[in-house]
């Protein structure tokens, strides 16, 4: 049953501290502290909104003791690699420029986004993550690609 929690989750769970903290090295220990805790909570049923609740408040543990919660350096690294050449670089150069409009706005509108369009979890399963209202999480993110399309001049793309 561990194994197969671990196997069938390590990636979201990798990406969404990835995402947070841009930080390879602290992303794999969250990750590792991720796995630890859900393992000694002893959930009776699984659901991976617990894992990402559970990384989520890691993330904001270690930020709040170091006081830096804020705006993060979000560089990305290249995510396409199937297709042509310059199709590969075009795309790359996209999700780099999202990740530079992410970086500029706020955490609780970066976070929603992250989840949402990134992660592509339902409004019910972000409120959850997030410990917050549905109404909070569309608000949000209606508000942060508002903010996201204003940064990238005005491309509906997001």
């Amino acid at each position: 049953m561990r194994r197969e929690v671990f196997e069938d989750n390590y990636e979201a769970v990798y990406k969404y501290i990835r995402y947070l903290t841009n930080d390879q090295e602290l992303t794999h220990d969250l990750l590792q502290e991720t796995f630890y805790r859900f393992y000694h909570k002893n959930y009776s049923e699984f659901e991976r909104t617990y894992l990402l609740k559970i990384a989520r408040n890691l993330v904001y543990d270690h930020y709040r003791r170091k006081k830096i919660i804020g705006f993060f350096q979000l560089n990305s690294e290249p995510i396409a690699k199937e297709g042509l050449p310059e199709e590969i670089i075009e795309r790359n150069a996209e999700i780099e420029k999202l990740y530079g409009a992410l970086q500029q706005i706020k955490w609780n509108y970066r976070e929603v986004v992250i989840l949402r369009y990134i992660e592509e979890y339902s409004v019910k399963e972000t409120a959850m993550i997030l410990n917050c209202s549905e109404v909070k999480v569309k608000n949000n993110t209606a508000r942060g690609l508002k903010v996201l399309r204003e940064l990238l001049g005005g491309e509906n793309d997001v």
